[in-house]
């Protein structure tokens, strides 16, 4: 996949897109499987036996490890149990409060889409990272009911990479903003980004991740 202006993409032309690159991010249809029982595993706030994971993905115990270390995985002091890959229990600037959790998320567009794989509702705190100003929203997998301040905007990349890049390569560049303005100095830097607000940028993700795992989310 080669690096594409998201601006020049239409809203259907932008699905296919984020179709494609977690397609290829995730090139493998078990590593794709294991991502809804993981994420609603890790949603409980416990550490997550591989061996459940495997049972709940139908992938074999040795193939959902393999998987599992080749993305930047956490683990327990042990080395034994998942605490984290995408949500985890380790503080990040991105607090995701689900299920009566207090977790985080390594992104912001994780944040905004994980309440889809998961399947409930979940509410988002974090600072914008231009101004440290307080950033807040209340989202259900249908869509978004709160966003303080209404301005705020996502930013999002898709450089292609492979999965143990994602933290570092995407990541890092993909976060809240309080209004476009505030993230103008930082988008000159970034061309190349896409700036959306939040409820179109939940509605685009929300878009590409039924089409990659809607047979594994209630109809």
């Amino acid at each position: 996949m080669t690096t594409v202006n998201l601006h020049t993409l239409t809203d259907d032309q932008l699905t296919k897109h984020l179709v494609a690159w977690f397609k290829q991010t995730l090139p493998l249809e078990e590593h794709r499987r294991l991502m809804v029982p993981m994420l609603r595993e890790l949603a409980t706030g416990q550490p997550v036996q591989p061996e459940r994971l495997a049972a709940l993905g139908g992938v074999p115990v040795d193939q959902t490890l393999a998987l599992l270390r080749q993305a930047p995985s956490e683990w327990d002091p042990r080395g034994t149990r998942l605490v984290g890959l995408g949500l985890t229990s380790r503080p990040t600037p991105h607090r995701f409060q689900v299920h009566d959790q207090d977790l985080y998320t390594w992104c912001a567009v994780d944040a905004m889409f994980f309440p889809v794989l998961i399947g409930a509702p979940a509410r988002i705190q974090s600072p914008c990272v231009a101004t440290g100003d307080p950033i807040q929203i209340d989202l259900t997998p249908a869509g978004v009911e709160h966003v303080e301040p209404p301005s705020a905007v996502v930013s999002v990349v898709t450089p292609a990479i492979d999965v143990s890049e994602v933290r570092q390569a995407v990541c890092a560049a993909q976060s809240f903003f309080r209004s476009a303005e505030a993230a103008s100095r930082w988008h000159a830097k970034h061309p190349q980004a896409l700036l959306l607000p939040v409820a179109d940028m939940f509605q685009l993700y929300r878009r590409a991740v039924l089409q990659v795992w809607g047979d594994q989310l209630p109809g």
